[in-house]
């Protein structure tokens, strides 16, 4: 017993350690999407003259329900969210027809619904935090949200047809272990489709990505390649010399 209490003390400052990281990264990420919501709607009553680019919305492209916070989020949702996921994964709107889909690192919108015709399942660890924080998700009864990490995502094996991940592979806690995940989960010959930030460690991106280390570790994947890179995205400018967006698709 005294053994057993010697080895459990011996690593309780590495978890400590790692619980400290995994906090102070959520509270970045949940700080960032809460202010989000004040200038949604700051946006949709014309009290600021644009957001990442999008201009005021006019009267008709304005989703109204009874809530206005809700109401600035949708109308984000579909002017800003759906476009920027065609624009950055490169695709069109009927690309996964028929199809079971998966956005790792959704995020608090299921900006993936702008594919047509698909099952979609939208999984992030801090789903519960982003519908508490205000982020609606009673609007959305044909998207499953799934709370789960990447590295041990709640699927059986061969269960997507099609893997997405929009600007959030860079953020998960262990690269390596959700890429052998994502090969689990996707059948065989499924479709993978990847935008992928490379840039210096941050406290809410700790994942620092180049070519090679995301061509070697999706080697599993035949014909997986990079087939776009970019400085921009919609709305957003990258100005550090060591950033790129870049898009990864077998």
């Amino acid at each position: 017993m005294k053994k057993i209490k010697s080895i459990v003390k011996s690593y309780l400052p590495f978890v400590q350690n790692v619980y400290s990281i995994f906090k102070n990264k959520s509270s970045v990420e949940l700080n960032f999407w809460k202010n989000q919501i004040k200038l949604y709607q700051e946006w949709y009553d014309g009290k600021i003259p644009d957001l990442f680019g999008e201009k005021i919305p006019l009267a008709e492209q304005k989703v109204v329900l009874q809530n206005k916070k809700d109401s600035a989020i949708l109308t984000w949702l579909k002017i800003h969210q759906e476009k920027k996921y065609l624009e950055d994964l490169v695709l069109t709107k009927n690309y996964f027809n028929g199809m079971k889909v998966l956005d790792i690192g959704s995020g608090p919108f299921p900006s993936a619904q702008v594919f047509e015709n698909t099952e979609l399942y939208c999984l992030d660890p801090l789903l519960p935090d982003y519908f508490r924080v205000g982020f609606p998700s009673h609007y959305f009864d044909h998207v499953k949200f799934v709370c789960s990490t990447s590295e041990d995502m709640p699927f059986e094996n061969d269960f997507f047809d099609a893997v997405i991940s929009v600007n959030a592979i860079d953020h998960v806690d262990d690269f390596l272990k959700t890429i052998q995940e994502i090969r689990r989960v996707l059948k065989k010959n499924g479709k993978l489709r990847m935008h992928i930030h490379y840039h210096k460690k941050t406290p809410a991106e700790p994942i620092e990505l180049n070519d090679k280390i995301v061509s070697e570790a999706f080697v599993w994947c035949p014909n997986f390649k990079k087939i776009s890179e970019s400085k921009n995205k919609r709305g957003f400018t990258l100005d550090g010399a060591d950033e790129m967006y870049t898009v990864w698709s077998n």
